[in-house]
């Protein structure tokens, strides 16, 4: 990633975290970097392209560090698991602001690339917590270890909230150590009672990442409008799809507005699909 990308995807997580994310404008963003606005769109296509960048940032931050997980010194490989818990910790922590702000404003930048990227670090995840549980607790536990990585995320998401309005006060080696004591009590009472596994390997996939209002009419037609911003070099054109975009993303839709916005590309071409999708859209209104 080039170093203005970077500079602007910084700037714009602290704007975003600070004021918000529809009350960011890009001209706040190109101002807090010190370039022009036709500087920001050689790099980001739209306010919204920019927003899903910020998500590949952080996960590929995150991916670095784990990948790199081999390369820190442990002396056993208890402590190279306490490593995996702090790592995710410590990442969370210092994205918390932004996090917020993403759970507040309920903004969701889901698309085709979305869903894929987050199938990606899933797998990275539970490949890890997979290597971690046979490299701690021996091959005994194979045949628990998708129960066992069910139950450590259900752990982690909890003391993620946790870390997301406390994290001033909190030692992320006491919780990991906290944590790792407590899957040590829960391996024991596996191998000691032996029960049936309940989940098998098969049921982890990426599938689990799609919300039920994914494929909705109204959550289709966003993704195809955020494919027109993609794809859309003209300023004017670019302000009428964000508005449409963002209508869109509430939980009801303003129809005069989106009646409004859409008239605007009535006589444009290359919108003519788009033009047919919103309509069709709307006629389920009437």
């Amino acid at each position: 990633m080039s170093k203005k990308k970077t500079l602007i995807i910084e700037k714009a997580m602290h704007l975003f975290a600070t004021k918000g994310f529809e009350s960011t404008s890009i001209q706040e963003i190109t101002d807090a970097c010190g370039i022009s606005k036709g500087s920001f769109y050689l790099s980001f296509k739209s306010k919204e392209e920019l927003h899903i960048s910020i998500f590949e940032y952080f996960f590929e931050k995150l991916s670095h560090r784990l990948n790199n997980l081999d390369q820190l010194k442990h002396d056993t490989p208890r402590e190279k698991f306490l490593s995996l818990l702090m790592i995710q910790f410590e990442e969370i922590d210092s994205h918390a602001d932004f996090i917020l702000m993403q759970i507040r404003e309920q903004t969701n930048p889901l698309n085709a690339n979305m869903i894929e990227l987050l199938g990606k670090v899933q797998e990275q995840h539970h490949t890890l917590l997979h290597r971690m549980f046979i490299e701690v607790y021996g091959e005994r536990v194979q045949p628990y270890v998708t129960d066992l990585i069910v139950i450590t995320k259900g752990l982690l998401h909890g003391y993620i909230e946790v870390i997301l309005l406390h994290r001033k006060q909190l030692d992320y080696q006491l919780m990991a150590t906290f944590i790792l004591d407590r899957l040590d009590d829960i391996v024991d009472g596996l191998l000691s009672k032996q029960p049936t596994p309940f989940l098998n390997k098969q049921m982890l996939n990426n599938h689990l990442l799609q919300p039920a209002n994914l494929n909705s009419p109204k959550q289709s037609l966003l993704q195809y409008v955020n494919l027109c911003i993609s794809e859309t070099d003209d300023e004017d054109l670019l302000v009428t799809l964000e508005v449409i975009a963002d209508e869109l993303k509430r939980e009801q839709p303003r129809i005069p507005v989106l009646k409004g916005m859409i008239a605007n590309v009535e006589t444009i071409d290359s919108m003519n699909e788009l033009h047919s999708k919103v309509t069709n859209y709307l006629d389920t209104y009437k």
